[in-house]
C-alpha cells in the first residue's frame, strides 16, 4: 500500500488527542478509518499509572534487607553505571513507543514525561523507605542517596511500562 491510499491527521477525540488513519480506494473515496491513542500528552491518568507502576516495584525492594547493605557496599560507579544506564534506557523507551515519529512540535511533552517519570519514581521510592524508617537523609545522606538510586533503577522501569499501557 502506498502513501496515495492513506492520510493520516491528529485529531481530538473525547479530550485525547488521537492519530486518525483514513483509507482511501482506489477512486480516492475513503473506505475506512483506524484511530490511534497519541500518547504526547502527559495527562493526570498517566501520572497516576506512573505512581502505581514505580510503586509495585519499588515497594517490595524496600523491605530487602539485602537493597539496604547493598547500598552500604556497592561501590559508587557502579551507582552511577546504575543511574546513568536507567536514564539512557528510559529515553530511548519513550522515543521509540511515544514519540518516534512525533518529537517534532512536541519536545517539550517528551522532556516533561521524562522528568515526570524520574520524579514520580524517586519519589515513590524515598516515600517507601521513609515509611519503613530506611531512609536515613538526616544521619547518613549519603548511604540515603545510593538506597534511593538502587531501588529506583528497577522502579523506573515499572514507571515507564505502567505508562505505556493505554
Amino acid at each position: 500500500m502506498t502513501k496515495d491510499f492513506f492520510k493520516t491527521e491528529i485529531k481530538q477525540v473525547g479530550g485525547y488527542l488521537k492519530e486518525v488513519v483514513t483509507f482511501f480506494d482506489s477512486s480516492g473515496k475513503p473506505i475506512s478509518h483506524v484511530i490511534n491513542p497519541l500518547m504526547v500528552e502527559l495527562r493526570p491518568r498517566d501520572i497516576t499509572q506512573i505512581f502505581v507502576g514505580a510503586l509495585l516495584v519499588s515497594s517490595p525492594l524496600c523491605f530487602t534487607e539485602e537493597v539496604w547493605t547493598l547500598s552500604i557496599n556497592l561501590k559508587n560507579e557502579n551507582v552511577m553505571y546504575l543511574a546513568i544506564s536507567s536514564i539512557v534506557t528510559v529515553l530511548l523507551f519513550v522515543y521509540y513507543n511515544f514519540y518516534r515519529d512525533k518529537l517534532r512540535g512536541n519536545v517539550i511533552e517528551f522532556i516533561k514525561r521524562i522528568v515526570a517519570i524520574y520524579t514520580i519514581s524517586i519519589l515513590s521510592v524515598i516515600l517507601v523507605l521513609f515509611l519503613i524508617d530506611k531512609f536515613p537523609i538526616m544521619t547518613t545522606p549519603y548511604i540515603a542517596i545510593k538506597r534511593v538510586i538502587i531501588i529506583g533503577f528497577p522502579s523506573i522501569f515499572g514507571a515507564v511500562i505502567t505508562d505505556s499501557l493505554k
